[in-house]
C-alpha cells in the first residue's frame, strides 16, 4: 500500500524535539481549532504554532486533503495531555485543520463534519494515513477509548484519563453531544486496506 502524498515536511519544525522513540499502537485524532484556507498555510501555521508552544504532531491534514508528515512514526511527540496512560509514548498524532469547535451550536458542528459534505476529502485522507500505518504495523483498525490499541480522539483521551476534563476536539459523534465521525474514519481505513490502496 502506498503512503498518502506529503505536501508539507514537518521535520524542519520538530526535528530533534522528540523525547525518544517507541512502538506505536494508537492513533490520536485532534482538531487544530483554526480556519481552513486554500493552499498550505492552514497546515504550516498550526505546525509553527505547536512548535512555538513546545508541542509536536506526526501529521496534519486540511480540508482539501493536503497532508503534512514527520517521516518518523516512532517519534514520541507531546501532542496529548501528559500523564494520561503514556498516550504520547504509544501514539501517533494527527491534527485535522478545523474551525468546527468554534461553532457553538452542537447540531451545526455535527453537520460541518458530515462525511457526505465538503470535509469528505479530509476524512478520507486521514483514513488513508491510518490504513497505511496499519499496513506498516503501527496500529490496529478499530476504535479505541484510548486505553487500548486502535484509533481514538483527543476527546477520548481526556475522558478516559482526565475524567472528562480538558480537551474535547474530535468529540466522536457516536457519543452524546459529539460531532466528529470517528467510526466513519475507521471504517474507511478498513475499506482502503481491503482495497490495497490509499486515495
Amino acid at each position: 500500500m502506498r503512503r498518502p502524498r506529503v505536501d508539507v515536511d514537518l521535520r524542519p519544525y520538530y526535528r530533534g524535539e522528540e523525547s525518544g522513540h517507541g512502538t506505536k499502537s494508537l492513533v490520536v485524532l485532534h482538531e487544530t481549532v483554526s480556519r481552513n484556507y486554500v493552499g498550505l498555510w492552514d497546515i504550516k501555521n498550526p505546525a509553527a504554532y505547536l512548535d512555538s508552544k513546545g508541542y509536536e504532531i506526526h501529521g496534519i491534514v486540511d480540508m482539501e486533503g493536503n497532508s503534512a508528515w514527520c517521516y518518523d512514526p516512532t517519534a514520541i511527540y507531546d501532542h496529548a495531555a501528559s500523564g494520561t496512560g503514556r498516550v504520547n509514548t504509544r501514539s501517533i498524532g494527527f491534527e485535522l485543520v478545523s474551525e468546527v469547535p468554534l461553532e457553538p451550536d452542537k447540531a451545526k458542528r455535527k453537520a460541518m463534519w458530515d462525511p457526505t459534505g465538503p470535509r469528505r476529502k479530509q476524512l478520507d485522507t486521514v483514513a488513508g494515513w491510518i490504513a497505511w500505518l496499519h499496513v506498516e504495523g503501527h496500529v490496529p483498525l478499530g476504535f479505541s477509548r484510548a486505553d487500548r490499541p486502535g484509533v481514538t480522539t483527543h476527546w477520548n483521551v481526556s475522558r478516559t484519563y482526565l475524567g472528562g476534563a480538558g480537551h474535547w476536539d474530535c468529540w466522536p459523534v457516536h457519543y452524546a453531544g459529539g460531532h466528529f465521525p470517528a467510526l466513519y474514519v475507521v471504517a474507511k481505513a478498513r475499506q482502503l486496506v481491503i482495497a490495497g490502496e490509499t486515495e
